[in-house]
């Protein structure tokens, strides 16, 4: 515990010193304070109008003049304060709407963050640690980095994954429509396996090991409701081990060749809009249908509730166990890590896997609390299945459910590991697992929606043509001056908050969601190549008509580009449409 005080530098700037009874620390240079001020204002260098900050210490808030000199209206500042009496002392000075001072709580940064950071400007971070707030917070630091870290990785990693599969997403989605009708929904199933324990089957390293056990124990495993995934449903029905429910997300064809063989099975097959069409469409047994987009974007499914996403398809799993009430979460072949320098587990490796990508190796502790390597992906896994179990808890804690790792990789913070064996043999669970039994409630006009999906492409390639010709008069007849100095009634100022009403008509409209990762990636594109104001020039630029015309010809050229293409493939996997 510390005791703060207030000092003078010796270049007359006021900052704090923590006393304890065996050490003390000035949490900025108290010779020469101005620096660390100018090391803040140098990391803003090439600040933009929407950039957002984050720093962690305020100190005594000398610098925030200085810091609000680089700043504009649109910007956005969060200053993270360890010390709660440095925090209630600064709190009071901080008054402008766009800089915010919180005290340092890790389940509140982590919510504020998520927030604030997302695909759209991930890549507009200005992050920066006051003076000598990181060798005095040690842990604190660390712990924020961390939290950082796991959201920009996330936020970066959507962009790279709609990039990669955005015209599989859309192909996916269109087909999958159409067989909405002849499934059950997942919210069928709300609490249908109440205090009932389920094993969630991934593929790692340990797996091979984990179905050895469920092999010699397979009289027991009629008390589990067991859910694989398309990498793991073979290796559980090759060993003769039937799960209640396979789940597949990947929109990828690998993922129709994992399940080829089974495609005449009877175990239930949860899906969602992105799935692999050809596997939803030939899959033979019971489908499940996992909301993610229509429940958004379709009156009739508004009420479907959606599943946690976390990167891969054992998050999607453990959060169906949650939805239809199992309390016991048990975790096998999850380790999260290479486990004995192995990706996957034996039983688990298809061809892809004999070309491996090059891996990024890190450090991680496994169950026994030693060294293990792992992926940058994987701990990013780990990292969202731990944060996964920390949501549960909060959301109500009187629903008490307990997550048990029996895998043999990393361990998993609020997962603890114990025996598979002493699991299964447990006198605890005596209950047989029934069946799931269909319940087919869902009933839409798909070739209604995909026709008011066309109609939104076809209403805006119109109105994208309508506004790069407005923008060409502008241009052509050489429209100068600042928007701020126009009459209301003026007829280009008229033309130009059209501009700005498509743009919001379009990119708030539920209907835009159909288009997927290209409406993502057409927003972090053009934010990126035609609205990269500078913070100082945002008034100026901001009112320039020119510049604004510039801009914005650019924007519905490209959104005219896009919408074209993408009503092209829609045709193309939709061909009855009206």
């Amino acid at each position: 515990m510390f005791n703060i005080k207030k000092y003078k530098s010796k270049d007359d700037y006021y900052l704090y010193k923590l006393i304890s009874e065996d050490k003390s620390y000035y949490l900025a240079d108290k010779d020469n304070y101005k620096k660390n001020i100018q090391n803040l204002i140098d990391n803003l260098e090439g600040i933009l109008f929407d950039s957002v900050v984050i720093i962690f210490g305020i100190d005594s808030g000398e610098y925030i003049k200085a810091l609000k000199s680089k700043l504009c209206e649109r910007n956005r500042v969060i200053i993270i304060e360890p010390n709660k009496e440095i925090y209630d002392i600064a709190k009071e000075k901080i008054v402008d709407d766009n800089i915010h001072l919180i005290h340092y709580d890790e389940q509140v940064i982590k919510a504020i963050l998520r927030n604030l950071i997302n695909h759209k400007n991930f890549n507009r971070l200005h992050v920066h640690c006051f003076g000598n707030y990181k060798d005095v917070y040690i842990e604190e630091y660390e712990k924020f980095i961390g939290i950082l870290d796991n959201i920009y990785y996330t936020s970066s990693s959507s962009i790279a994954v709609v990039s990669s599969f955005k015209k599989i997403f859309f192909g996916n989605m269109i087909s999958n429509l159409s067989i909405i009708n002849d499934t059950s929904s997942l919210n069928s199933y709300i609490d249908k396996f109440k205090n009932t324990p389920a094993i969630i089957v991934s593929a790692g390293p340990s797996l091979d090991r984990n179905i050895q056990t469920m092999l010699k124990y397979k009289n027991c495993l009629d008390k589990f409701f067991i859910i694989a995934g398309n990498r793991t449903m073979g290796s559980l029905i090759e060993n003769g081990i039937k799960p209640n429910l396979v789940v597949s997300v990947d929109p990828a064809q690998v993922t129709y060749d994992m399940m080829k063989k089974y495609l005449d099975s009877d175990v239930p097959l949860a899906f969602y809009e992105y799935s692999n069409k050809d596997l939803v469409k030939e899959y033979r047994g019971e489908k499940i249908y996992i909301s993610e987009l229509f429940s958004r974007t379709i009156e009739d499914l508004k009420d479907l509730s959606r599943t946690y996403i976390g990167g891969s398809v054992a998050h999607t799993c453990i959060d169906i166990a949650k939805i239809i009430g199992c309390n016991k979460i048990i975790l096998v072949g999850q380790d999260c890590a290479l486990t004995e320098n192995k990706h996957h587990s034996y039983n688990s490796t298809f061809d892809i896997d004999k070309t491996p990508n090059e891996l990024e190796v890190v450090l991680d502790k496994d169950i026994y609390g030693d060294e293990i390597r792992t992926t940058l992906t994987l701990k990013f896994f780990k990292t969202k299945i731990e944060e996964y179990i920390n949501l549960v808890k909060e959301e109500d804690e009187s629903k008490y459910i307990e997550f048990i790792n029996a895998s043999y990789g990393a361990d998993i913070e609020g997962a603890p590991h114990k025996e598979l064996e002493e699991i299964i043999t447990s006198s605890e669970f005596n209950k047989n697992i029934e069946n799931l039994i269909p319940n087919k409630s869902i009933n839409i006009d798909y070739k209604e929606i995909i026709n008011s999906i066309l109609e939104h492409i076809n209403n805006f390639i119109v109105k994208s043509d309508e506004c790069i010709n407005i923008c060409n008069e502008f241009l052509n007849n050489d429209v100068n001056g600042s928007l701020m100095d126009m009459d209301e009634d003026d007829i280009n100022l008229q033309n130009f908050l059209y501009l700005l009403h498509v743009v919001d008509e379009f990119e708030y409209s539920t209907k835009s969601y159909y288009l997927g990762g290209y409406f993502t990636e057409f927003l972090f594109d053009v934010r990126k190549n035609y609205f990269e104001m500078p913070a100082q020039d945002y008034s100026k630029l901001t009112s320039d008509f020119k510049y604004q015309s510039e801009t914005f010809l650019h924007y519905f050229q490209d959104l005219n580009s896009l919408l074209k293409v993408i009503k092209e493939l829609l045709l193309t996997n939709a061909p009855n449409v009206d």
